[in-house]
């Protein structure tokens, strides 16, 4: 059993192996649900039932106990028109961003059961969370956004201030299924801390190109900003011969540790902690490796807490640098310092 850092909730975090033997039915309907409603999500809901009545009972299922995505919504709007959150004319595109727990792509309006979605929503205050958790039965975590939605969570880069959600009420843990030709992994992460990504095709074909090249397979990477570990994860899977993580985010560091738990089967890896993550502070400097993970008694790889730009001064050497910057962020920087630093190096910007 792997505990979860922010709620304990012994079924919040299963291994890769569990969420991949029943993630393809989890949000299908069943034969007896209701069909799906064809709402106006931007026309005011009380045009199409009364608000004010809404229930957790609201379009369930008795077979399967599960309700469209909509109703699930629409229910945590009418919590929030009732403490006067939101106009009594609004429409449940004024609720939030949802995110489903156990996220991977599909191509129909998911059927959500108790726990499975965690809701992002601006001008919300802790009561109304709190309700909506405590009333809503598939909610299992309301954080509030701040700044732009465009604006990433997390660290720029370690002279950066953070910028971070706040989680209002329950938990915030949640699970992506990332898919690539070599396989599947679970990548969590604690969505109010960590950058939010909708779809990893992009960088599942970057390693997909350099895999064909012949770069990763028995080679040296270097996940420079690995925040929860996607793509060194996957570099694993890939076949390379040793990875090194790294992020001078702590949070990202921590869902790292937990990814490399929950995917140990599959990539049939120890992890062997070397510091205490906890006792160190929230952004990183001089990189310290936290923890180094074995395959058959062999080093599969490293992971460092810490700024990129000194990482080089601390391994010694690599065959690739993935570097994963946000989208505001500039990395020709991590760029000119490595390969000035590591030659022999090859850079890769995703």
């Amino acid at each position: 059993m792997i505990k979860c850092q922010i709620c304990n909730n012994p079924d919040c975090i299963r291994t890769a192996e569990e969420v991949l033997d029943t993630i393809y039915d989890l949000y299908t309907a069943c034969e007896n649900c209701v069909p799906e409603p064809e709402w106006n999500t931007t026309a005011p809901f009380k045009t199409i039932t009364d608000i004010q009545t809404l229930s957790s009972t609201f379009l369930l299922c008795n077979s399967c106990g599960r309700r469209p995505l909509n109703a699930v919504m629409a229910h945590a709007l009418s919590i929030m028109i009732r403490h006067g959150e939101r106009d009594e004319n609004a429409g449940l595109i004024r609720t939030g961003t949802p995110l489903i727990y156990r996220g991977f792509p599909i191509m129909y309006p998911p059927r959500l059961g108790p726990d499975s979605l965690v809701l992002i929503v601006d001008n919300t205050g802790l009561l109304t969370a709190q309700d909506i958790v405590g009333q809503v039965p598939e909610i299992k975590g309301v954080i509030l956004r701040t700044g732009s939605q465009a604006k990433s969570v997390g660290i720029l880069d370690s002279n950066s201030r953070p910028h971070e959600y706040t989680l209002l009420a329950g938990c915030d843990m949640r699970c992506d299924v990332v898919q690539s030709a070599f396989g599947e992994l679970v990548i969590y992460k604690n969505q109010s801390k960590i950058h939010i990504e909708f779809d990893n095709d992009h960088k599942m074909q970057i390693l997909g190109s350099l895999d064909v090249k012949g770069i990763l397979a028995g080679k040296v990477v270097v996940d420079g900003m690995c925040g929860p570990g996607t793509l060194g994860l996957m570099s694993m899977l890939f076949g390379a011969r040793k990875v090194i993580f790294n992020d001078a985010w702590r949070p990202a560091i921590e869902n790292l540790l937990l990814n490399l738990e929950v995917n140990s089967a599959i990539l049939g890896v120890e992890v062997e902690p070397v510091l205490s993550i906890t006792d160190l502070s929230l952004i990183g400097d001089k990189p310290v490796q936290v923890a180094v993970v074995k395959r058959d008694g062999r080093i599969a790889a490293k992971v460092y807490f810490g700024d990129l730009r000194y990482l080089p001064d601390i391994i010694d050497g690599c065959d690739v640098c993935l570097i994963d910057a946000f989208p505001a962020v500039d990395p020709s920087e991590f760029v000119n310092i490595w390969g000035k630093k590591d030659k022999g190096s090859r850079i890769i910007v995703v």
